[in-house]
């Protein structure tokens, strides 16, 4: 490996063996047409200073938003942690009178009538991949394995 390709891979961030984190990109859906709406900054709102384990936060489009857990030291950790999140989400995103919903993609959405969050990071994404970035609707859920090393994190990966 020479010295130029060296540093286009950060170093490897080390975590406890088998602890899990998750992270869930959720559907911000209008309860009226149940098609997708830009209400991400009002949801992101009412959860501000709210109490919950994890984070809150928006996604590339403003009809997205991702909450993810801490590191979580087994699955009724993990379990206990989501249950809580989405209590509070969906209490907000009742006061708000949006609908909230996982996964997959939304059956007919038109990503041409997505808009980009406000935000730094997403405007260059916008700028760097162009139209493809409304594209990013796509709603994953992520399940990260804390590994000691970079090789069992490769042996992890392959099994």
């Amino acid at each position: 490996m020479n010295e130029a390709n060296e540093s286009v891979l950060p170093p490897f961030s080390q975590s406890a063996p088998l602890t899990l984190g998750i992270e869930l990109e959720m559907q911000i859906i209008g309860g009226q047409d149940y098609n997708l709406i830009g209400a991400a900054p009002d949801l992101l709102r009412e959860m501000a200073g709210r109490s919950h384990p994890g984070e809150v936060k928006p996604e590339i489009v403003d009809s997205m938003i991702e909450l993810s857990t801490d590191i979580c030291l087994d699955y009724n950790d993990a379990l206990a942690q989501l249950r809580c999140i989405r209590n509070e989400l969906v209490r907000q995103a009742d006061r708000l009178g949006i609908l909230l919903s996982g996964g997959g993609t939304h059956p007919f959405q038109h990503w041409g009538q997505q808009a980009i969050f406000d935000a730094p990071r997403f405007h260059h994404l916008s700028q760097l991949y162009g139209y493809l970035a409304k594209q990013f609707t796509i709603f994953g859920q992520h399940v990260h394995i804390g590994c000691a090393c970079p090789d069992k994190a490769l042996w992890l990966l392959h099994a």
